[in-house]
């Protein structure tokens, strides 16, 4: 990977955790996320209105509203996903994204990795699961094999097959992109975004109002507009760079590096709560660096 797609994929992961931050502390994460998808929307409108639409062949709409469809699947599986499980099998099971990737994007997108991608890969994810088990690797593992035969834990897996299923779609619509519109990475990055994000942001609020009364949903957008319009910007960067990124990379090390966020979201916990790194966060920042490293030796 090139040093400079590196650097937009870190740039993403920041921006990505800086709305996971401000999603985590709103007063309703689900009722936030609803408001931050209405100005992701009303973003993509602004966008059209002032640099109008680009021509789109049918087969970029086609996976972009196959994207859009798979995001908002994605959000409604989650949910339910934290609804009936403890976020300690949930969350480490979504993120196994870059442990499946790898495989159907062989299968499927005829990508070869490097010896060192694979090693980078296996370093990040490793680190993930460090942060996340205290550095209690065995027991993360064992706490995964048991979930495939938990019943209550197959919204996560559904969770974890949405990620690899719209990673796969979403490489497809940016390789079609680049075909069609070769000269404008940035500009195609942002349509496909707002594409897919228009798609699954309608189907996510569509699902809240619902399941949920519209008295309490209006009471957190009120409260939590301006935090959310943040929030909608930070993640048109994030995904949008990410979109761009897809255009010229192997989608396996582009999902690998991107957990990068995780490390950052951990990191900012300590220093809001003034907790010590700890030998165990050192070792995973220590290894997402490797990785880091790893990937960026074959840059061209």
């Amino acid at each position: 990977m090139s040093l400079f797609n590196i650097g937009l994929v870190l740039l993403s992961s920041f921006l990505h955790s800086f709305w996971n931050i401000l999603t985590q502390t709103s007063k309703n994460s689900q009722y936030f996320s609803a408001v931050k998808g209405v100005w992701v929307m009303v973003m993509a409108l602004m966008a059209y209105y002032y640099f109008g639409m680009p021509p789109l062949s049918s087969e970029i709409i086609f996976w972009g509203i196959l994207s859009g469809v798979l995001h908002g699947v994605y959000i409604l599986c989650l949910s339910r996903a934290y609804a009936t499980a403890d976020i300690s099998y949930v969350y480490p099971i979504a993120r196994s994204a870059p442990v499946f990737v790898p495989v159907f994007a062989w299968l499927l997108l005829d990508e070869r990795l490097s010896i060192s991608t694979f090693l980078a890969i296996g370093f990040i994810l490793i680190a993930i699961y460090i942060l996340h088990f205290e550095g209690k690797l065995i027991r993360g593992f064992k706490n995964l094999i048991a979930a495939m035969g938990h019943q209550d834990l197959r919204w996560a897996f559904y969770t974890l097959a949405m990620v690899v299923s719209y990673s796969l779609v979403d490489k497809k619509g940016m390789d079609s992109f680049l075909r069609h519109l070769p000269d404008q990475p940035f500009a195609n990055g942002a349509t496909f975004f707002f594409i897919e994000a228009v798609i699954g942001f309608t189907l996510c609020n569509i699902y809240i109002f619902t399941k949920h009364p519209a008295k309490y949903i209006l009471q957190t957008w009120r409260a939590e507009w301006h935090k959310a319009l943040l929030a909608g910007v930070a993640t048109l960067g994030s995904y949008g760079l990410i979109c761009v990124v897809l255009q010229f990379e192997a989608l396996s090390a582009i999902i690998s590096l991107r957990q990068v966020s995780v490390l950052m979201v951990v990191y900012w916990g300590c220093w809001k709560l003034k907790e010590p790194f700890g030998s165990q966060r050192l070792l995973a920042g220590g290894l997402i660096l490797i990785g880091i490293f790893l990937i960026g030796s074959n840059s061209h």
